[in-house]
């Protein structure tokens, strides 16, 4: 006869054991378990993105392409795509104006200079009503033999940030009275050149420095002006 394995007896009051009981634990380790994966998963995702964070931003540091405002070239750039920053100095020939070869910068620009323009000279006309006056100084070297004239040396452009195109307009300014008759090889001067443009025109856009104006816009040297 079978004999049936001897059993531990039950304390007083205490219920069976069951298979309930026995795996009561397998709910809590899955929750910890997936808690783990998630709290993984958000922390790998936050990695990440932090990471390319970091990169876009350092891809994203300006960097100097150019020159910039100080430098002299020893060659003048052609075309838009070469354009320089305001204050890069840049040679300037025009052999039917002047034998030699004059250096210069463009230094500075007035976006409003109606009101200069106007105290200048008192036959210097008003720009006509929704329209203003911008002027360009500029400094300049000349360097050869013979002599610049500063009364007619140069032809400029102004380009502005749309692509409209504005030719010079000749009034007198207040670098007028400073001008020389002639300026020999060594001798500096200052110079201003004004255009008419449209009042609500946005600032920026470029100066077009040409040997004069028979020449066309993409054989000038572009300035980028501030």
């Amino acid at each position: 006869m079978n004999q049936m394995p001897p059993t531990e007896p039950l304390s007083a009051g205490a219920p069976p054991r069951t298979q309930a009981q026995r795996t009561s634990r397998s709910p809590f380790y899955l929750t910890v378990g997936c808690a783990s994966v998630v709290l993984g998963l958000v922390l790998g995702i936050g990695g990440f993105f932090g990471v390319r964070a970091v990169t876009a931003g350092e891809a994203t540091e300006p960097t100097a392409t150019g020159p910039t405002q100080g430098e002299t070239l020893e060659t003048a750039p052609v075309g838009r795509d070469a354009a320089v920053s305001l204050g890069v100095t840049i040679p300037h020939a025009s052999p039917d104006k002047f034998p030699g070869e004059a250096e210069i910068a463009l230094a500075e620009t007035d976006w409003d200079a109606t009101e200069d323009v106007a105290a200048a000279n008192e036959f210097n006309p008003a720009p006509p009503s929704g329209a203003k006056y911008i002027r360009v100084t500029a400094e300049a070297t000349y360097h050869g033999e013979g002599a610049l004239s500063p009364l007619d040396w140069i032809g400029v452009q102004y380009v502005d940030p749309d692509g409209g195109e504005h030719f010079r307009t000749y009034v007198v300014t207040e670098t007028d009275a400073d001008l020389p008759a002639e300026v020999a090889d060594g001798e500096s001067f200052r110079d201003s050149f004004v255009f008419q443009i449209p009042e609500d025109t946005r600032a920026g856009g470029h100066i077009v420095v040409l040997p004069d104006l028979m020449h066309g816009l993409d054989e000038g040297a572009w300035v980028e002006l501030a």
